[in-house]
């Protein structure tokens, strides 16, 4: 079942489109707002997942609230009289983009584009919290949270831990897609990821450089990456 957040400023397009989305018995509309801030308020309370934004709402526009909701898992379907704004709204990882007025095939559509989005969540936050790495012809689970830093090889990752190592036979990049939804993880370089809760020091370097000093066997230093250094500070709140 799909739950609908409509944000719209026009009462006559809220109509519209709640008279649409009735015609379908798979949808639940839960909330209406008119402008941007009311929107975002009532995406955090009524935990749609999808909703409906016109481009053009006061307060904050359409854009501005897909950016503050991107992270929540909700999938964003502009409705809009504008197709200029269609390229930055699929940047921005909208799901689909409606010109009005709207058909009712076409929204049909777009409902399938965000049943896919909301099924493909849930198939992911029902995964386990464990990584398959090998280490001596075995398989084992590890545990994300036992993950001290990765370390990149030609064909395949290196997984430290505090007192073993293993190999996880994929990419730097698909560990980083398993890894996302921990904060606790950044990438500090092209060829390191490191859990941040394992970091016992941080050791400025010259040219405006750091170290990471983690808490494994051999308290390991990881070298920064110069372009990741502002970032990296805001996240541990140095300033």
């Amino acid at each position: 079942m799909l739950k609908a957040l409509i944000v719209e400023d026009e009462q006559p397009a809220i109509d519209e489109l709640t008279y649409l989305l009735h015609l379908f018995n798979d949808i639940e509309i839960v909330g209406c707002a008119q402008n941007g801030i009311e929107g975002l308020k009532l995406a955090k309370n009524l935990k749609p997942n999808v909703v409906f934004i016109d481009i053009n709402i006061p307060k904050i526009n359409g854009l501005e609230l897909l950016k503050m909701l991107e992270n929540q898992n909700i999938a964003i379907i502009f409705t809009t009289a504008y197709d200029n704004y269609a390229v930055e709204a699929f940047e921005l990882n909208a799901i689909d983009y409606l010109l009005k007025p709207i058909s009712a095939s076409r929204l049909q559509k777009a409902l399938e584009k965000a049943k896919n989005f909301v099924k493909k969540n849930e198939l992911q936050n029902k995964k386990i919290n464990k990584i398959p790495v090998e280490k001596k012809g075995k398989i084992y689970l590890l545990d994300f949270s036992e993950i001290v830093f990765a370390r990149s090889q030609e064909g395949f990752v290196e997984i430290f831990t505090k007192e073993d190592t293993f190999i996880f036979k994929s990419s730097m990049k698909h560990l980083e897609e398993k890894l996302q939804n921990f904060s606790q993880f950044y990438r500090v370089q092209k060829s390191y990821i490191v859990n941040l809760e394992y970091v016992l020091e941080i050791i400025p370097w010259f040219k405006s450089t750091y170290w990471l000093v983690v808490k494994d066997a051999n308290k390991t230093r990881i070298p920064v990456s110069k372009s990741n250094i502002k970032e990296l500070k805001n996240i541990l709140g140095l300033f």
